[in-house]
């Protein structure tokens, strides 16, 4: 009543001053509604929710992280294998392009290739001064020297023996003898006062310019010109040979031995290794005889004799890469 009273005036001197107007007056204001009475606790409850995350929260974001690092990290593995892989091929191309560099060089000769009985008797001595292993030297060769020994291993021209074979001056990297995935020391097995990084991963076809014949019922290849059979494209020259066996740059394996792994690949790619042919191309070669990729072997030194696994094929396959009955 009270407002229409207000209302009734402000328009009665509207009129008498003679304007025509409308007038709305402001509603009045009304009182606040009471506010509930928030306790000290309550209120920094509410400040913390404001500033900050909750428990709930955190855990569902520290869960999305996980989720999200084991969807990555297997990539990021994988990702990692297969620039490891690649790097192994490219080093064995190299040494593939040196050896058949120096064929050239040597009126179609291949680098011989020493096993046990073609080494120098000293391995503590320096072997860039070895007569014996300079070109035309007796024991001159691809790459002199045995890993499994720790008079050369601990000695002081370790680095050296890789520099002292016949194709390092086509290659002039020691790096390039190693797979970037092999992280074994040798000798296999020593104590850490002898046992140092292994420096070569790769070893020779033994009938593929082997100064022992192996076994001569096979053909063994001295000239680029001897292999047509089974050719060049089908005869593997590196290959990456175990930790646990690789001695000399010799790989032996023997066709009328189909039960026996003399030595064994390097399974250092997932159950695959790294083989480079005559011609030049490499390629990664899946195994599954799960014999040799787990070295069953009872006998000594591990990595040798190998019993092969009839049912995988594997070792039948590399006979048949590797050479030919005469």
């Amino acid at each position: 009543m009270k407002q229409n009273r207000i209302h009734q005036g402000l328009l009665s001197r509207v009129k008498a001053v003679g304007c025509e107007a409308m007038v709305f007056p402001t509603p009045p204001v009304l009182p606040d509604r009471a506010k509930p009475c928030v306790g000290p606790w309550l209120a920094a409850k509410q400040e913390r929710r404001r500033n900050g995350f909750t428990l709930i929260e955190l855990l569902v974001v520290l869960a999305t992280l996980a989720l999200l690092a084991a969807m990555l990290l297997p990539a990021l593995a994988q990702t990692r294998q297969n620039s490891q892989v690649i790097e192994c091929l490219a080093n064995q191309r190299q040494l593939a392009v040196a050896w058949m560099m120096y064929a050239r060089d040597n009126n179609d000769k291949l680098v011989p290739v020493g096993s046990f009985q073609y080494q120098p008797a000293n391995f503590g001595e320096n072997p860039l001064t070895e007569p014996n292993l300079q070109p035309g030297g007796s024991l001159a060769q691809f790459c002199p020297g045995n890993l499994q020994n720790t008079s050369m291993t601990a000695g002081h021209y370790y680095t050296n023996w890789i520099k002292a074979g016949l194709i390092y001056p086509y290659v002039q990297n020691v790096a390039v003898y190693k797979c970037p995935a092999d992280l074994s020391k040798c000798p296999y097995g020593a104590s850490a006062s002898f046992a140092v990084a292994a420096e070569r991963t790769y070893s020779v076809n033994c009938y593929v310019g082997g100064m022992q014949w192996w076994n001569p019922s096979y053909k063994l290849y001295r000239k680029l010109s001897d292999m047509n059979r089974p050719g060049p494209a089908h005869t593997w020259v590196f290959i990456e040979e175990s930790p646990t066996s690789i001695d000399d740059c010799y790989f032996a394996l023997d066709p009328s031995t189909p039960t026996l792994w003399y030595n064994s690949p390097a399974v250092l790619h997932g159950n695959a290794s790294v083989l480079t042919y005559a011609d030049g191309h490499s390629e990664v070669h899946r195994w599954r005889d799960g014999f040799m990729i787990g070295d069953k072997n009872p006998q000594a030194p591990p990595g040798c004799n190998v019993p092969a696994d009839p049912h995988s094929g594997d070792l039948a396959w590399l006979f048949s890469v590797s050479t030919v009955h005469n």
